[in-house]
């Protein structure tokens, strides 16, 4: 799936922040430095960037296109990108002069501080599964329709996602319309049973699967029939839009949950 112009603009907007900016800043700080006056003249011997430097800048832009290939978000790209700038930054500031290179360490130090990246820190309702709870809970009552995301905690847009499900979970979650996580890198029968991939290149982490009435009815991203994984763009909006949670929403919230009968009732 391939991101549409509000995707784009939404994910612009969430860069928009003091950590974002810091990244950026300091990912290109040592190109800033070294080629633009007065600044290099006073720092460096020459303000042109050498041939090795220029070499080592294109193997990182090799580096980032390969490892940005299944970054879902605008915000995760760029914190990807960031971060190998970020290292090959140090690097070349300490091979000028270790001062600068402690300095730009303090700088980062000072950046993650100070200047984290922006957490919900809101409600949450989510079930967080172990193992085989996972499906005794979704059969123990198939009225309740559940939204599961199967993630692992290493993965970088796992995390990303992390805060947008935790606030769908407090705006949608019904006593029949439930939140879950099931972290699948500690059970990889789950991973087996659900055809979910938890290698370092998989490009299915995280996965989201609704169920209803026990059954799996959709997930995203989705496999093709071609055996490919159709990737997909995990924002607040396309989660609401793709799994209709407006509508299963307001159809558990007519149809609530009735006490179920004992059996001492039902046999009267």
């Amino acid at each position: 799936m391939a991101p549409t112009t509000a995707d784009m603009i939404a994910g612009l907007k969430t860069c928009l922040v003091p950590h974002c900016i810091g990244n950026i800043v300091l990912a290109l700080s040592y190109l800033v430095m070294k080629t633009f006056p007065p600044i290099c003249s006073r720092l460096f011997e020459d303000c042109s960037l050498e041939l090795k430097e220029w070499e080592w800048i294109t193997f990182l832009g090799c580096i980032i296109v390969v490892k940005n290939r299944k970054q879902a978000t605008i915000g995760a790209y760029i914190n990807t990108t960031c971060l190998f700038a970020k290292v090959l930054c140090g690097f070349m500031f300490f091979r000028a002069n270790s001062l600068y290179g402690i300095l730009f360490g303090v700088a980062c130090l000072f950046h993650f501080v100070f200047m984290p990246e922006r957490m919900y820190t809101g409600p949450e309702m989510i079930t967080y599964f172990r193992g085989p709870n996972l499906d005794e809970e979704i059969k123990r009552d198939r009225r309740v329709t559940w939204l599961v995301t199967f993630y692992v905690a290493w993965s970088p847009p796992c995390v990303s996602f992390a805060n947008i499900f935790s606030e769908l979970s407090a705006e949608y979650s019904l006593e029949n319309l439930k939140f879950g996580k099931i972290d699948i890198a500690k059970y990889p029968e789950v991973a087996e049973k659900y055809r979910i991939s938890a290698s370092p290149m998989s490009r299915q982490l995280p996965t989201i699967v609704m169920l209803e009435g026990g059954e799996e009815t959709m997930r995203k991203p989705y496999i093709s029939p071609k055996g490919t994984v159709v990737r997909y763009i995990f924002n607040k909006e396309n989660i609401i839009k793709d799994f209709e949670l407006n509508i299963a929403y307001d159809k558990c919230k007519k149809n609530p949950l009735k006490p179920r009968k004992s059996e001492k009732e039902k046999a009267e």
